[in-house]
């Protein structure tokens, strides 16, 4: 098996990390710059460094896109001639449901496109990021539909627990989108807002471990994470009204001296934390 990814950054060189002796396969990769490409070859981590997108596309059975969303579609539009009948295509994006109805557009149907997503990452981004052990234990989610066969769909979840993933879910585009919107898009955007307020700047003295953890993610990819809120906007802005509402309520109960209000809020708070630690 010719296993091609596209974009060796975090994600894709933490894959070609692990992906060695999947199927018995060839590793290759493409990627923009070819600093990280002579890396990989120098650790081992990939068979073949292609610097043409056509060369890593041509003859691969298994297509593992890397890139931003839009990048992703561009890609595979623009060397459609390059895959060959029967290939599966995969990303690891963080926004399904556009990406998609984008690569349904374009894709003939003898190619099968399933949607992947593992959920794992790091501050920083790039090959020199990029470990052994960054998919250990985390979840990937996969969102296939009845176009896909079952022998391509196993193919994605079999990957998913050779990399290390505890366990793969199965859900639809919407579900991924509209759950994502709260697990991580959301936290990024508070995690923004807190650094956006200029009292960030006299912090040091007056904060302990809290506001630390709270701004973790504010160190942000500005070009991937825009693109992905913009994609996902309808079901980004749903829950950042669901945030806003509870801060108002919040606000509200402190103004009017409510400590019961308030006192109910954070036990309800508490109760969903630890049931969900539990899980």
């Amino acid at each position: 098996m010719k296993i091609s990814i596209i974009g060796l950054g975090l994600i894709g060189g933490s894959m070609a990390r692990r992906l060695r002796g999947f199927h018995d396969c060839t590793i290759g990769a493409y990627n923009r710059t070819r600093e990280s490409l002579d890396l990989a070859l120098a650790d081992g981590v990939i068979d073949e460094a292609y610097d043409s997108p056509a060369d890593a596309m041509d003859g691969a059975d298994l297509i593992i896109m890397c890139l931003y969303p839009q990048l992703n579609v561009d890609f595979v539009r623009d060397n459609l001639d390059h895959i060959k009948s029967g290939a599966v295509i995969t990303d690891v994006t963080g926004v399904k449901g556009y990406i998609i109805n984008e690569m349904r557009k374009i894709l003939p149907d003898t190619v099968d496109f399933i949607g992947g997503h593992p959920m794992a990452g790091r501050e920083v981004g790039g090959y020199k990021s990029s470990t052994d052990t960054l998919f250990d234990n985390a979840p990937y989610i996969i969102t296939p539909d009845k176009t896909n066969s079952p022998e391509n769909i196993q193919l994605i979840r079999d990957m998913a627990k050779y990399i290390g993933c505890r366990t793969v879910v199965t859900t639809t585009p919407d579900e991924h989108d509209s759950m994502i919107a709260y697990t991580s898009q959301l936290m990024h955007v508070v995690a923004v807002a807190l650094c956006e307020n200029p009292l960030l700047e006299r912090s040091s003295s007056f904060a302990g471990g809290s506001l630390q953890d709270c701004t973790r993610i504010a160190v942000i990819n500005e070009k991937m994470w825009s693109e992905l809120f913009v994609e996902n906007k309808e079901h980004l802005a749903h829950r950042i009204t669901e945030f806003q509402d509870c801060l108002e309520r919040i606000k509200q109960a402190t103004l009017n001296g409510d400590r019961a209000t308030l006192e109910d809020i954070m036990k309800r708070a508490t109760e969903q934390k630890l049931k969900w630690l539990t899980k």
